[in-house]
């Protein structure tokens, strides 16, 4: 059946199978727009306010929400952050343009969800832990649900994701549940699987360009992990990792191992 054609009325509403809408409805409509953009300009002004000023109104507001923030923290426009009060900043770092900072713990609910374990965080779950002089370039993701330590002098590259929640396919506590599990966090939690695990990245590492880190995996001190890199697991000091698995490629001057 087609949908039934509507025609504009001469009193400027729109007349169809469930009458007109009238100018007053119309009116009381662009009233609540107007008054819902004035209560969300606040919040917009110290997200997305250039310059200097709005680094520092950023400073000030997010200081007094976060879990801990250090001196000199720069947060660039663009910035969304969920769960402010589970944050820790050291000083000095640099939020750029356009990261996502999601943190606070898992919600279980009815959801299957399972734990990795991860001796190298000393968090607790949902907590987003920077060291000093961090550095997050643009479009990084940071998915802190399940914990998630980057240490001081680390540096994360645009585009990169980390996730230390995440949706699993099947079911990852009984391995003989053959159900196909659902990949929308929109859906029935009953029919959704989850793997939770902190990530860490430990001092004086990197994380290269577009490159993910999965639920349960280390980046340790002085490590690089490359470009496009999929880690899931662990790589040693000094090591550079590359590939989907990542994998040891090389070592930095001196880290060989003996």
């Amino acid at each position: 059946m087609l949908p039934m054609q509507t025609k504009r009325s001469r009193v400027g509403g729109i007349a169809g199978a469930k009458g007109t809408i009238r100018p007053v409805t119309r009116l009381k409509t662009v009233a609540w727009l107007l008054a819902s953009l004035l209560r969300a300009l606040p919040e917009w002004v110290v997200v997305y306010l250039p310059g200097d000023a709005g680094v520092a109104l950023r400073q000030v507001v997010y200081g007094r929400r976060a879990k801990h923030m250090g001196s000199n923290v720069v947060f660039e426009p663009g910035v969304q952050i969920e769960g402010l009060e589970w944050m820790t900043f050291g000083d000095d770092c640099w939020i750029d343009k356009y990261v996502v900072l999601l943190a606070g713990p898992v919600e279980r609910g009815e959801r299957v969800v399972a734990t990795k374990e991860n001796p190298a965080f000393r968090g607790e779950e949902g907590e987003l832990i920077l060291g000093d002089r961090v550095h997050l370039a643009p479009h990084v993701v940071v998915n802190a649900h399940g914990g998630v330590a980057i240490g001081t002098d680390a540096g994360v590259s645009s585009g990169a994701r980390i996730y230390s929640l995440s949706h699993h396919y099947r079911n990852p506590v009984d391995k003989t549940d053959t159900y196909e599990y659902r990949f929308t966090p929109k859906g029935d939690p009953r029919l959704q699987a989850l793997i939770a695990g902190p990530v860490v990245t430990e001092e004086n590492a990197a994380v290269g360009l577009n490159a993910v880190l999965l639920p349960g995996s280390t980046i340790r001190e002085a490590a690089w992990l490359g470009t496009g890199a999929m880690l899931r697991g662990t790589i040693p000091p000094g090591s550079i990792a590359a590939g989907n698995p990542a994998e040891v490629v090389g070592w930095r001057p001196g880290r060989e191992p003996a």
